[in-house]
């Protein structure tokens, strides 16, 4: 009896402090990409059409691919990108593996990136593979 007196006082708990656990400091909103993707493309084993995609941070490295129509979306998980980027805008890279254009990194600006795990730009220039930056908007990324 306690204990689901307890787990009741948790979850009202979690559900009432829930819109500040996704709130960013100073009231800010949070980063979200825009993008459109002129190509079908892949983000993991999962295949996405050409169109319209807003992309937001989920939780810690993880970040959510949504389409603007439809509803087709995915969660995804990213690592770090140890070197900043040259270019300063905000984009997208794909690196097209086996004919299918697979997303693999977010930039939301020159210092601010995230890698998606597999093959990298690297590893595919040896086997002749080729890399599609898509440029991109974003709000809320300084």
């Amino acid at each position: 009896m306690k204990s689901a007196a307890l787990a009741a006082r948790v979850a009202l708990g979690l559900l009432l402090i829930s819109p500040w656990l996704n709130a960013q400091p100073n009231g800010h909103a949070p980063s979200m990409i825009t993008v459109d993707v002129p190509f079908d493309f892949m983000v993991g084993h999962a295949m996405f059409p050409a169109g319209h995609y807003t992309v937001k941070p989920a939780g810690s490295r993880t970040f959510r691919l949504q389409a603007t129509r439809g509803r087709a979306s995915i969660t995804f998980a990213t690592g770090p990108i140890s070197t900043p980027s040259p270019a300063g805008a905000t984009r997208l890279i794909f690196l097209q593996e086996n004919r299918h254009y697979q997303l693999r990194e977010l930039w939301m600006n020159s210092a601010i990136g995230a890698r998606i795990p597999g093959l990298q730009a690297e590893q595919l220039r040896t086997v002749g593979e080729s890399r599609v930056e898509v440029p991109a908007s974003c709000t809320a990324c300084n």
